[in-house]
């Protein structure tokens, strides 16, 4: 998309505005309300992991929702949104060493994806490429039962990562929030009680 159609599209949406309006730093903001209005995961969370946290739309969401967990968020850019409670770690999540002997998460969340290039499939592809480090890294670091929420793209290979997911979590929801673009094929899966 070119630049003025770019500036033209975030003139005009309304949860950009809502966004600036509510103080959030980006409208995906509304994204993670509607998942947690409609699965209700943030609340009761102890050990919070997020891949993907810059500017910090998500962050400011989980801090409004949960007053006592500890928060680790990791993005390559930084932070705009800062909180005493989020240890923010500037670098590649799927670089990081975890130390396994420590707490593990009960909520991981994801909006990470990669930059896109414009054509459908490869982005696609890239995004599951994405997706399966991502699950590879999280069957070390989540509690049992533990949830986890991630953005896809949906394509030939999305049904196959569902397919994986339900053999490790007892619960699996597929969720477009209202406020993704009607044009994105994005949406989000939601597993529930980790289980594998």
């Amino acid at each position: 998309m070119k630049s003025k159609q770019w500036l033209e599209r975030q003139n005009k949406d309304f949860f950009v505005k809502n966004a600036k309006n509510k103080g959030y730093l980006a409208r995906s903001s509304f994204k993670l309300i509607e998942i947690d209005k409609k699965f209700k995961l943030l609340k009761n969370s102890k050990h919070i992991l997020e891949v993907g946290s810059s500017p910090g739309g998500w962050s400011q969401v989980i801090c409004e929702k949960n007053n006592h967990a500890t928060i680790h968020a990791f993005d390559i850019k930084n932070m705009k949104y800062f909180n005493p409670r989020i240890k923010f770690f500037k670098k590649d999540f799927f670089h990081h060493n975890f130390n396994l002997s420590s707490f593990k998460y009960d909520l991981v969340l994801s909006d990470i994806a990669p930059n896109t290039i414009g054509h459908k499939s490869t982005d696609h592809l890239r995004i599951v490429s994405m997706i399966e480090n991502l699950l590879n890294i999280v069957e070390n670091i989540i509690q049992l039962e533990g949830n986890l929420v991630f953005k896809i793209w949906k394509g030939l290979e999305d049904k196959n990562i569902t397919e994986d997911i339900k053999k490790k979590f007892n619960q699996i929801s597929i969720y477009k929030p209202q406020s993704s673009r009607k044009e994105s094929s994005e949406i989000y899966i939601i597993a529930k009680k980790y289980i594998y």
